[in-house]
């Protein structure tokens, strides 16, 4: 009886998810990988039947396809087919938050790693679509002094310089004073919203 190989798996996986059989096409993508643990291609084989069969009513094969995508991603780095089929696995099985802070900490370790911060872009522009998906923020927080600067003297000290000059006549002139404290105490909010939250919808990182 002759052997069946890696790529004769692999035609009749493909020809099953064609015909919308999942469960014999998992079987063959299976064996292919079994026939070689590294390939790639094998891996998002899988993938694809596994999300056919999520299809039919059962989401933890949605799961089990993401898991097969992060497999192939492993195998192929580079591979464009398996980055994009994990986002959208991802997006379907509710775990793009998940992801983002698993690329956020590599990114940690990484700061300077162009591709981590390209997929980080692609998952947060996809969050813009679905507004059921909740992303983690950057959790920036100004230091004590800035704090105390800004909350405890600045805000204080605008607001009543604002009240004196329209409460007091000779106090009038010191109006603008006050106006241009609030200004900088809205900019430092500001700057505080997009370091913590904002930022990562401009660069991901």
């Amino acid at each position: 009886m002759e052997e069946i190989g890696f790529d004769r798996f692999m035609e009749l996986g493909a020809r099953h998810v064609a015909g919308g059989d999942p469960d014999r096409a998992i079987h063959y993508y299976n064996s292919a990988i079994r026939t070689e643990p590294g390939s790639a291609p094998a891996y998002i084989g899988l993938a694809r039947a596994l999300s056919l069969k999520a299809r039919g009513g059962g989401a933890v094969f949605e799961t089990l396809a993401l898991d097969a995508l992060r497999k192939a991603e492993l195998a192929d780095p580079s591979s464009a087919e398996a980055h994009a089929m994990l986002l959208a696995s991802a997006l379907r099985a509710g775990r793009l938050g998940d992801m983002a802070a698993e690329y956020r900490a590599k990114l940690r370790g990484d700061p300077g790693n162009a591709a981590l911060k390209a997929r980080l872009r692609e998952i947060y522009a996809l969050s813009l679509m679905d507004t059921g998906v909740k992303l983690p923020p950057v959790g920036y927080k100004p230091v004590l002094c800035l704090k105390v600067l800004f909350d405890c003297v600045l805000l204080p000290l605008g607001s009543s310089i604002i009240i004196a000059a329209n409460v007091i006549p000779k106090a009038r002139p010191s109006l603008m004073i006050g106006v241009l404290i609030f200004l900088c105490y809205g900019i430092y909010r500001g700057l505080i919203w997009f370091f913590s939250r904002g930022q990562r919808l401009f660069y991901g990182n």
